[in-house]
C-alpha cells in the first residue's frame, strides 16, 4: 500500500487556531470532510463515540499527537487529514482511561477498508518514532510546507 498515494491529499491539511475543545475541534475537522466529500453524515458522531472509547492521544518524544479515526462504513474516501493544533487539544492518552495530554498535531483517519488500518498505523508509528522529522514538522508553519515533509516522508520510505 503507497500511503502517499493513497491517503494524503494537499487541500487535507489545516493550521486549527480554536480553544482546547475536543468537541469543537471534531466538529470543525468533521465538517471539512464532509463537504469535501470523504466521509458521510454520521462520521462525527462515530468519531466522537469511538475517541471516547478508545482515546488516540500518543506522546513522542518531540511533541504530542493525536490519530482520531472510525470505522470504514462512515468513509467515503480514505484520507489522512492532517491538522498543526496551534492551541493544543486534550486527547485521552492511548490505552488508558483517565490519562489525558494536550495534543499539538492530529493525523485524522480515514480508511476504507479494515486491512487497511494497521498498515496505516504502523507507518505512522514509525513516523512518529523519526524524531528529526517531527522536530522539522513541529516548526512548520506553511500547510504547504507541512504536506511536502509528510509526503516526501512517506514516498522515501516507499521506495
Amino acid at each position: 500500500m503507497l500511503v502517499a498515494d493513497k491517503f494524503l491529499r494537499a487541500e487535507l491539511v489545516d493550521i486549527y487556531e480554536e480553544e482546547d475543545d475536543q468537541a469543537v475541534f471534531f466538529s470543525h475537522l468533521s465538517a471539512k470532510l464532509l463537504e469535501l466529500g470523504y466521509v458521510d453524515e454520521e462520521y462525527l458522531h462515530a468519531l466522537l463515540k469511538r475517541e471516547a472509547e478508545y482515546p488516540t492521544g500518543l506522546k513522542t518524544a518531540t511533541l504530542n499527537v493525536a490519530i482520531p479515526h472510525t470505522d470504514p462504513q462512515y468513509i467515503k474516501q480514505p484520507f489522512i487529514y492532517i491538522i498543526k493544533l496551534k492551541t493544543p487539544v486534550t486527547f485521552g492518552e492511548m490505552g488508558t482511561d483517565n490519562v489525558f495530554l494536550k495534543a499539538e498535531y492530529a493525523f485524522c483517519l480515514g480508511f476504507d477498508k479494515g486491512e487497511d488500518q494497521l498498515v496505516l498505523l504502523q507507518n505512522l508509528m514509525a513516523m512518529f518514532m523519526d524524531q528529526l522529522f517531527m522536530e522539522r514538522l513541529e516548526i512548520e508553519t506553511d500547510k504547504k510546507k507541512m504536506f511536502d515533509l509528510v509526503i516526501n516522508y512517506f514516498n522515501k520510505e516507499e521506495e
